[in-house]
């Protein structure tokens, strides 16, 4: 009575993670979300690893590995784009986000409103590292086809009015390295400036829910297995009493 119970459980336990294993095949490429926490709202951001995968994989590095937390957005173009992730402000210091290889170019989506590109070196296709920017307007006439196309690799969920907020902000020329339209919040008008009170700064980004890689679906799917070959062993050796 017990090994029938024990095959009856193991066998519905075993179909369970079959069923969630086709599942979670089917909805492995989810969009994950990161989340960019501003000192001017919020900003959420749906991945596309279903279009370009090498940017998403790439993006979330950068965010997992904490490099755009106390960054700022460094270029700012009223009606075109806002820029961030090449530089960060902590400890009363300038200094660059740290910057893993270039990737190669995926251009598949065109730069419309609300959508997040990957900037990079101009004719190099293939050079985007870790500086992103955000469409305030339809730009696919001029970026889908400038230095290959510019990869779109997410979409703003939450937020295109903090967008807009920040391109509706004045702007200083900062000077090399980070530019000519740094947008200031605040402009300041005393020394020293407490660049806190000014820059747009990224205090944090993360990644939200759960995003889930391929080795979780090769565990699962030994784990059921598993289970249904002990479940079915139980039942042979039942039938066999």
């Amino acid at each position: 009575m017990i090994d029938g119970r024990i095959c009856a459980v193991a066998m519905i336990i075993a179909r369970v993670f079959l069923i969630s294993l086709v599942a979670n095949i089917t909805t492995v490429k989810a969009e994950p979300t990161v989340r960019l926490d501003t000192n001017m709202g919020v900003i959420e951001i749906n991945l596309r690893p279903d279009v370009a995968p090498i940017h998403v994989e790439n993006f979330l590095q950068y965010v997992n590995d904490g490099d755009y937390n106390n960054s700022f957005i460094h270029r700012s173009i009223a009606g075109f784009i806002v820029q961030g992730g090449g530089f960060i402000f902590t400890n009363q210091l300038f200094d660059y986000v740290p910057v893993d290889p270039a990737i190669i170019n995926e251009f598949a989506l065109s730069n419309i409103r609300g959508t997040v590109a990957m900037a990079k070196v101009g004719s190099d296709p293939n050079s985007a590292t870790s500086q992103w920017f955000i469409n305030l307007a339809d730009n696919a006439s001029n970026l889908d086809f400038q230095n290959g196309g510019f990869t779109v690799f997410g979409e703003v969920s939450v937020g295109m009015d903090v967008a807009d907020a920040i391109a509706a902000l004045p702007t200083v020329n900062f000077g090399a390295p980070i530019g000519s339209a740094l947008p200031m919040r605040n402009m300041p008008n005393a020394i020293p400036v407490v660049w806190e009170s000014h820059l747009v700064m990224i205090n944090n980004a993360e990644q939200k829910g759960l995003f889930i890689p391929m080795l979780p679906n090769l565990f699962y799917g030994v784990l059921a297995a598993f289970i249904f070959i002990v479940g079915n062993k139980i039942r042979v050796r039942k039938k066999g009493i």
